[in-house]
This record gives C-alpha cells, structure tokens and sequence, in this order.
C-alpha cells in the first residue's frame, strides 16, 4: 500500500522504495495506490500499459509514464493485473 497526500513527492526519491515496487510487479504481488501515490508508480516505471486512477493533478504523470490516467468516483477503484488504484476520498477535494 503507498499512501497518498504529500507523502509521494518524497518517497519516490527513495532508490529503496522504488527497487521495492519494481520487485512487488516484477512478482506479480499486488499493489494498492491511494490519490498521489501514482507518482511512486510512475517513477519506479511501472504503468506502461496500465490503466490508473489517481489525484487528477496526477494524471499528467500517470501517462507520461506510459499509463492511462482513468476518472472514476471517490468511491470506486481500478483494478489492472496486480495494480489496484483510487483517487482521493471526499475530504482531500477543497471545496
């Protein structure tokens, strides 16, 4: 599970973190990816080929990976292979 938030933009600068996703789709383990944590995925190079939900902010990065950036409810997930994602829940939107 990578969290959402703020966390990603510092996490995947971790080379640790990103060996550790890039072991996780290498064995096919699953993987759970809440709001901004695509951006580990992207990084890590993960999502080509990959549908994926995310923050909307992330989008950009979601295909420049290689993904598609998919729009679902705050209550829905995407389930691709061993890739399971979400946007954010209701309280993360401003509004």
């Amino acid at each position: 599970m990578i969290p959402g938030g703020r966390s990603p933009e510092y996490l995947r600068l971790n080379p640790k973190v990103i060996e550790i996703v890039q072991q996780f789709t290498k064995a096919n383990k699953p993987i759970a990816a809440i709001c901004h944590a695509p951006q580990v995925l992207a990084a890590a190079g993960v999502l080509k080929g990959k549908k994926c939900s995310a923050y909307p902010a992330t989008g950009p990065d979601v295909t420049l990976a290689g993904g598609e950036y998919v729009t679902v409810a705050m209550t829905e997930a995407v389930v691709d292979g061993n890739l399971v994602t979400a946007p954010p829940g209701p309280r993360s939107i401003p509004g």
